[in-house]
């Protein structure tokens, strides 16, 4: 049953970004990382549409991880980076070559290596409001250091920076979702909706979407959908470990194997940062809208 759910979340996940990215792409110009551009894509039916499908996706990824474990469901919930692949080569004017599906495929194998050998435990259900406080304060600087960082960029590493951002963010997220289901399955609706982690959650959401649908902005979906799908487990895992105490494999050998499958991610993010998609991208959506211009001719 968690792995039903858990894949199926990460389908609607995928399929529900990569309809995002599409919508996000054709924002205005000089709207990243600006609260005008969650205003003009809140108007587009298309974008709203891939909203509605990540929600139900993080719904069964949230019932998923009420039921199960960390280490249960995040090595598929990362599976919606083929999906939302695997879309975008069918819908997308863009042609996805071998670069991006073997950069996407190292990312993928890379999180889900690490999080099998790595073993995390699910630890306790909650934890006092000020280790939550430390951690989301942690998660902000570093969320906040990488935005600084990204707008120096161009927009390939702009795109791939912010999306680490917003994973950072979703990782966040998701350690709350699992908080507040357990708080659900366990005592009810009504404790879980005088408790304060549903509100964070919709706070973090809130600002997670903005980073990520900047970074869609900036790039194809092949280039900035991966960080985020790759940063969002671990900072999940980082999260249930250090706040919640759960448990992590640490043997020699198990170290060794993680720290190939980190290489093997980082090599897969920046192999997506380097692909020639991102200048079609930006030739695409940046030209002067010519035709347009000839529909009206100047009168003699």
């Amino acid at each position: 049953m968690v792995y039903a759910l858990a894949l199926s979340a990460a389908a609607f996940v995928g399929i529900g970004n990569a309809v995002q990215q599409r919508s996000a792409a054709r924002a205005p110009s000089g709207a990243v990382l600006h609260w005008r551009l969650l205003g003009y894509l809140l108007h587009q039916r298309l974008w709203l549409a891939g909203i509605a499908t990540s929600v139900v996706g993080n719904v069964l990824s949230g019932a998923a991880l009420g039921l199960g474990s960390v280490a249960e469901v995040e090595p598929l919930s990362v599976m919606a980076v083929l999906f939302a692949m695997g879309v975008a080569a069918v819908w997308s004017r863009y042609r996805v070559g071998w670069r991006e599906w073997s950069g996407a495929t190292a990312v993928v194998v890379g999180v889900i290596v690490f999080l099998l050998v790595a073993r995390p435990g699910p630890g306790q259900a909650d934890a006092p409001v000020w280790q939550w406080a430390l951690a989301a304060t942690s998660i902000g600087a570093i969320t906040a250091a990488l935005v600084s960082l990204a707008r120096r960029m161009r927009p390939q590493h702009e795109a791939a920076v912010l999306s680490l951002g917003a994973g950072m963010l979703f990782g966040l997220q998701a350690a709350l979702t699992s908080t507040a289901a357990r708080r659900l399955f366990d005592r009810g609706l009504l404790p879980m909706l005088v408790d304060w982690t549903p509100y964070a959650v919709v706070v973090i959401a809130v600002i997670g979407i903005l980073l990520a649908q900047s970074a869609f902005k900036l790039a194809p979906l092949p280039v900035s959908y991966p960080p985020v799908a790759a940063a969002e487990p671990l900072a999940g895992v980082a999260i249930g470990i250090g706040v919640l105490e759960g448990t992590m494999r640490i043997t020699p050998i198990a170290l060794v194997i993680e720290i190939v499958a980190l290489a093997m991610m980082t090599v897969g993010v920046y192999a997506l940062a380097s692909s020639r998609l991102v200048e079609a991208h930006h030739h695409a959506h940046h030209r002067p809208h010519l035709p347009h211009r000839h529909r009206h001719p100047p009168r003699a």
